[in-house]
């Protein structure tokens, strides 16, 4: 008899137009539940679940293909899930109305929700849960950053994943302008207290992994209503460097805005330094003395603009924009002295520079983003353009003790132009396996112009230095295809990833006045492949392997000469060609609500890697630098996380990393170098009650070895309370930063076949530090949907 009725049903609607099945979720109070997960699960006839998520107004729309018995369960995070039942649907629009109540209950005006543990481990990921750490109230991103599994934050704000770069940071699964570029400003401007958690994933796809994704730190929001509200913070430290800095976000039914911006200056930065060159070889001077004192005035601004439209439950659309600029004087008087193999005084001068650069950038683009009702499923579609310039102006003047004088004028202006293009597709062949495909294009356009002009001795008139003035037009064309599939076996905790990654690039460069052509043209395929286990106890096994590169940046090609040393001259090199990497790592993990480590053994094999060299020409005495693609090494090494919570009151996290690296010229076999490098940072808090906090930080940096040495290490400390001053809206946060150390001190020490360079600088540390962050508004979920289009496979800065 149901059969029959069934028959008879499904009949009728076959004539029938087509009917939907309106859902609306509101909580016990009536409002409504934006980002509830809905459910439409077929019943007789049976049929594949439907799932969907309510929009901004907590609705949904399903439309089935046929009438029958079906049964719609919500669910959303903080309530209970709420089942219809099964009910009979006839092909008419229906509208059905769910309640949901919560599971969350209030004790003395906190809210409590039991079950999850401040770190845990889920697929792929490594959670923090911040929502459950009352330390981070008031606080910033920067200072949620700090006390995340693998991840260090020294005291300038830079951020390291496992003790290296080369990561992305995401709001909520999207790559956001925000976080694009000064990421150490936009950070210490996000407030912790709308963060949900945050998720570290050290094995990304292949979309990522070929340009050098080191990993993806992926902060999500908390979801509540619609509303606005504002952040503004303001930072000042006695060595003049003050940071004031806002956000505005506002959520009005479909239309999100965030915007952003900031401010840092850097008054009068006082260091003092020595350096000291010493030929190993038979050279006109047996060694070379450089004193130093240097100042420093600098600035960085920006203002970034997003509006993200929700054309539905399932389909989003984001404008975004970004505008910045930075700027940087220094000033610096040199007393230099060469001497004899008897130490006798061969010739000194007095050298005074000043060194102007300005830096303006912007950024625009749109993305396009839709899920489906099938879990897993979803297409992306994002345009991004950024553009960047740089002007650069060098004054010095060198007079010897003969008399003799030297002056120099070079001018430098650079600009960057990049377009990037992309499209990703998931599509969920089985419940259990997901098959991801995409495409990318980069455009990248290069232009610079730089001119020297010298005026010695006795000269009316600067004449130019031919050597070192051209202009140069270069582009860089990357196009890409990956495919990545994961595979989840049921009920066991295992998942695999594999996929790969082939593009092509295309290089043309020319030297308009040298009449000289750069030109590559080259195909690469980068495979990966992961396996994780979890255990329902927090344990979790990890094993994976990638071959990723890195491309160079404007920093190592720009073929500008910095001669304000006649005797020690820096330059790019525009024939670089990237660095190919492969990596492999295993770790193990057990996170728990009191105690929790995780450890990782690593390596990593380089060639044709991009290293800082000297070549030292015994006849003039003239060391020069520049880079190289003569690096082939091997890096293997430990790193892991530790984290204590042994009562509510108080926790203790530890990041540490320790790497041995062996390295070797390939264009000179004789030289090589091994040595140890890594880092450490500790995060202490402790809230005796509900206004009162206090902090300890502790990062230690000791950076990457290269093939002819290394930089110098860094110590920063701090300690610090934090205290609410109006109804948990304003809070002053004072801390010391550095306060044994009045002066750090760097050495750094390079040495060729040829000749041995030694610097020792001291730069100001002891710092008192206050701060002011004033809250308002009502708004917990961030409006920020940008997923935004990665374009972070180039090679910025040396390491």
């Amino acid at each position: 008899m149901r059969n029959l009725l069934h028959f008879i049903l499904l009949c009728w609607a076959a004539g029938a137009h087509a009917g939907t099945i309106q859902v609306t979720v509101y909580t016990a109070g009536n409002l409504p539940i934006p980002g509830a997960i809905i459910t439409l699960q077929g019943v007789h006839p049976p049929a594949t679940a439907t799932h969907g998520i309510t929009d901004s107004a907590a609705r949904l729309t399903f439309q089935p293909v046929q009438a029958g018995e079906y049964i719609i369960t919500a669910a959303a995070p903080g309530f209970s899930t709420v089942s219809t039942g099964p009910f009979v649907w006839q092909g008419r629009d229906t509208a059905i109305t769910l309640v949901l109540p919560s599971n969350v209950r209030e004790l003395a005006g906190v809210t409590i929700t039991a079950g999850k543990p401040l770190v845990e481990a889920n697929g792929d990921k490594v959670i923090y849960n911040t929502e459950n750490d009352p330390s981070l109230a008031g606080l910033s991103a920067t200072e949620a950053l700090a006390r995340t599994p693998f991840v260090s934050v020294d005291g300038e704000g830079h951020v390291q994943l496992k003790g290296k770069g080369g990561f992305i940071i995401m709001l909520n699964g999207k790559q956001t302008s925000m976080f694009a570029n000064n990421p150490g400003e936009a950070l210490k401007a996000f407030p912790a207290s709308i963060i949900s958690k945050i998720e570290v994933n050290t094995q990304p796809s292949a979309k990522y992994e070929g340009e050098g994704i080191n990993g993806i730190i992926n902060i999500i929001t908390k979801k509540k209503v619609a509303g606005y509200n504002m952040h503004t913070s303001l930072t000042y430290n006695t060595i003049g460097q003050v940071n004031p800095n806002m956000a505005f976000n506002l959520k009005y039914g479909k239309l999100g805005i965030t915007s952003f911006v900031y401010f840092a200056n850097s008054m009068n930065f006082h260091a003092h330094g020595k350096q000291v060159y010493t030929p190993l070889i038979t050279a006109p001077f047996a060694e070379r003395r450089t004193l130093d004192t240097t100042t420093t005035n600098g600035y960085m601004a920006g203002g970034n603009l997003e509006v993200a439209y929700d054309i539905d439950s399932l389909r989003t659309l984001s404008l975004y924009g970004r505008l910045a600029a930075g700027g940087k004087t220094l000033e610096q008087q040199s007393l230099i002295s060469s001497y004899g193999a008897g130490q006798d005084l061969l010739q000194q001068s007095r050298l005074t520079s000043k060194d102007e650069s300005h830096s303006p950038s912007g950024e625009a683009g749109f993305d396009y983003q839709q899920q489906f009702r099938q879990p897993g499923r979803s297409l992306f579609v994002g345009v991004n353009v950024q553009a960047s310039g740089q002007k650069k102006i060098l004054q010095s003047g060198q007079v010897y003790a003969t008399g003799d004088e030297r002056l120099l004028h070079n001018q430098y202006r650079g600009s960057n132009t990049q377009t990037s293009i992309q499209a990703d597709y998931a599509l969920p062949l089985h419940p259990s396996v997901i098959l991801e495909v995409g495409t990318k294009a980069i455009f990248r356009q290069v232009g610079s112009v730089y001119t020297s002009q010298v005026k010695d001795q006795g000269a009316e008139q600067y004449h130019s230095d031919l050597a070192n003035d051209d202009e140069l037009t270069y582009t860089q064309n990357v196009w890409g295809l990956y495919s990545m599939g994961t595979w989840k076996i049921k009920h066991s905790g295992i998942t695999f990833k594999a996929g790969g990654r082939l593009e092509k690039t295309k290089v043309q460069g020319h030297f308009i006045r040298k009449q000289t052509d750069v030109a590559q043209n080259y195909y690469n395929f980068l495979p990966s492949f992961s396996g994780t286990k979890n255990w329902e106890s927090g344990r979790r096994l990890t094993l994976q392997y990638s071959r990723t590169l890195t491309r160079p940046g404007l920093t190592f090609l720009n073929p500008y000469t910095d001669n304000r040393d006649p005797l020690l001259i820096t330059r790019g090199n525009e024939h670089l060609q990237p660095e190919f990497t492969n990596n492999a790592e295993v770790s193990f993990s057990d996170f728990n609500s009191t105690f929790s480590y995780s450890l990782a053994l690593s390596g990593a094999l380089t060639h044709g890697g991009i290293q800082r060299y000297i070549h030292f020409d015994e006849a003039t005495g003239v060391s020069t630098q520049t880079y190289n693609n003569i690096g082939r090494s091997l890096v293997a090494g430990l790193s892991g996380y530790l984290s204590a919570n042994p009562v509510k009151q108080f926790s203790a996290t530890l990041n540490f990393s320790c790497y041995y690296a062996d390295f070797n010229n390939t264009a000179n076999a004789t030289e090589k170098g091994s040595g140890l490098y890594g880092s450490f940072s500790t995060a202490l808090t402790y809230l005796p009650n509900e206004k009162w906090m206090f902090f300890n930080n502790v990062n230690y940096t000791m950076p990457a070895l290269q093939i002819q040495g290394r930089s110098g290490d860094f110590l920063f400390y701090n300690i610090g309370a934090g205290y609410w001053l109006y109804k948990k809206k304003l809070r002053l946060t004072a801390a010391m930063l550095n306060f044994l150390d009045k002066y750090w001190r760097v050495n750094d020490r390079f040495e060729s076949p040829q000749v041995r360079q030694q610097s020792t600088s001291f730069r100001a540390v002891r710092t008192f530090s206050v701060g002011l962050r004033f809250n308002f508004g009502r708004l917990k979920e961030n409006t920020s949907r940008k997923r935004g289009v990665n374009i972070d496979d180039a090679k910025q800065e040396p390491q």
